[in-house]
């Protein structure tokens, strides 16, 4: 299988020397009040390795990073990876319950984190994820429910025992007691094959799912990727794509890293405020799930002069979206593994290519095959079950092993369907129950745990339900315990302290449990479920 040729080994280490190198004083990551240059990066992520270095991180120690999206994220992942430690990308989303679980999962030794986040004082919820630490008198942890975890980073302040304070990360001094000599030696022997990330994402169960990525795959993908799209150091990309996503880290931050490209982005879906940063910053192309939706519908769009972006011209028709390449892809393969070129990407398609979700992106191999029989391979124009491998798929499933990951030659079943035309890719739906909502990922079964664990909750059955801006949104239909009144907005205001935002289902219908739509074998007919709510989301 081929792989990108990269100028240089590919390690996080090499690609951010050679960015600082050739775009120093260049904008990397830009925010509405924070500035981080290619030089700025390299300095400032250099001082805080340092710190872990002395702290005792090694080569494969699993730390965690929760940052709001901007240049602390940035320093923190380059810190962290180019001294061979693995980044644990967690979510800002994450509430205390799904918290508690990707840290145990994941075996974090350190998690780095901000005073505050998002408007929540970190050290409340903290307390609320791991009840231990209120009786913690020392910075060196032992929790029953986090038994790796042994410290916490928190950025601007800690007057907590159990916490460790950490000055702003850009205006960390250089730590003395690691030379510069004995840096580099240590960064030296970090290789393409060393694990660089972990990224969660929804399993098709309530469990946890961590992809785990070497610098080698995703330093070759986000190369790969800033080939095939065009990318070029006059770029300077508005995006809401969250950095704890591939989509956001693989897509974003290190196919620009490589080109000297610039990232422009807010903390919160803020219209107004994210109209004045791409006015300001002068963007010149704009990245999101929903994002042009939600820009030209705020009234402050008028107010502001971005005549010079093509997104938001008007003036003359709008192109057909049916007839323009979309891609394919998740954590598992790195980004994207269907993509058309930047040439093809803005051009009409003819008409028997409608839909069309682009070609391959070179060096990643698929193969539809039949779903009952997975080795049996179907020609071009049959759908079925498709199957990748290839440089930039994931090095494995964290605490899965090898074969029940992938097949015997390397393949890895997607759970997608689709099927082959003229090398086009056509995708047509989900083999499995997952959800994808704005471009994450929901397991039903971890909702409906939650769901059930709730006072008066007899029975709850998640799904997904069609919607054209979102792909899909949550849906449940819920069974109370005899004698019990639910009322939809209480539960799901409910859910908010226990589940992710984009998790809470957009649609609730309450039943009787008799009057589920049960089938003759005693199991739920999800089918018929989603019809159910299909009906109660058309009436709203």
């Amino acid at each position: 299988m081929n792989s990108p040729s990269v100028p240089f080994s590919p390690t996080m280490g090499n690609l951010l020397r050679h960015a600082e190198q050739r775009f120093a004083a260049g904008d990397y990551v830009v925010t509405q009040d924070k500035r981080l240059t290619f030089e700025s990066a390299e300095v400032q992520s250099r001082r805080l390795a340092k710190r872990l270095l002395k702290a005792g991180v090694g080569k494969g120690t699993r730390i965690g990073v929760l940052f709001p999206q901007g240049p602390d994220f940035v320093t923190a992942l380059l810190a962290i990876t180019r001294v061979g430690g693995v980044a644990v990308l967690l979510s800002t989303f994450l509430r205390p319950p799904e918290l508690a679980r990707a840290v145990r999962h994941a075996d974090l030794d350190t998690l780095i984190a901000p005073r505050s986040l998002l408007g929540q004082d970190l050290y409340e919820q903290f307390e609320i994820t791991w009840p231990e630490l209120r009786n913690t008198q020392g910075r060196t942890l032992y929790l029953t429910e986090a038994p790796y975890l042994r410290r916490i980073w928190l950025v601007s302040g800690a007057d907590r025992p159990w916490a460790t304070a950490t000055p702003e990360l850009d205006s960390l001094a250089d730590e003395g007691d690691v030379s510069d000599a004995i840096f580099e030696q240590i960064e030296a022997e970090v290789r393409p094959s060393d694990l660089m990330v972990m990224i969660h994402t929804s399993g098709a169960t309530a469990d946890p799912k961590a992809v785990v990525h070497t610098h080698g795959a995703q330093i070759r993908h986000a190369w790969s990727l800033a080939q095939l799209y065009g990318f070029t150091e006059d770029v300077r990309t508005f995006t809401t794509m969250p950095f704890f996503w591939v989509g956001g880290l693989t897509v974003c931050l290190l196919s620009h890293l490589h080109v000297g490209a610039a990232v422009l982005t807010v903390e919160r879906m803020d219209p107004p405020a994210m109209l004045e940063l791409i006015e300001r910053e002068r963007a010149t192309r704009i990245v999101g799930w929903t994002l042009l939706d939600r820009i030209t519908a705020d009234p402050v769009l008028a107010d502001r002069d971005l005549s010079w972006l093509v997104e938001l011209d008007a003036s003359g028709s709008a192109p057909d979206p049916g007839l323009r390449h979309n891609s394919l892809g998740m954590s598992e393969t790195g980004g994207p593994h269907t993509a058309a070129a930047a040439a093809e990407k803005d051009v009409d398609l003819p008409e028997r290519l409608r839909g069309s979700f682009g070609p391959p992106v070179p060096g990643v191999q698929h193969k539809v095959v039949d779903p009952e029989n997975p080795s049996v391979a179907l020609p071009e124009g049959v759908e079925g079950d498709l199957l990748v491998r290839g440089y930039s798929l994931m090095d494995g499933l964290y605490k899965k092993e090898r074969s029940e990951t992938f097949d015997e030659d390397g393949w890895y079943r997607t759970g997608d369907k689709g099927f082959f035309r003229d090398s086009y890719l056509f995708f047509t739906g989900r083999s499995t129950e997952m959800i994808k909502t704005g471009g994450a990922n929901v397991a039903p079964r971890e909702v409906e745990l939650v769901l059930e664990s709730l006072p008066g909750v007899q029975a709850a059955f998640v799904v997904g339900l069609p919607d054209a801006k979102r792909g899909q949104l949550v849906g449940c239909l819920v069974c109370p315990e005899p004698n019990t009144e639910i009322v939809p907005t209480e539960l799901t205001e409910q859910l908010r302290t226990l589940l992710s935002t984009y998790k809470i289902p957009r649609v609730v219908k309450v039943v009787p449990y008799e009057e589920a739509p049960w089938l003759p074998s005693g199991k739920i007919s999800k089918p018929r479920v989603i019809d159910l709510l299909s009906k109660t989301s058309d009436d709203r």
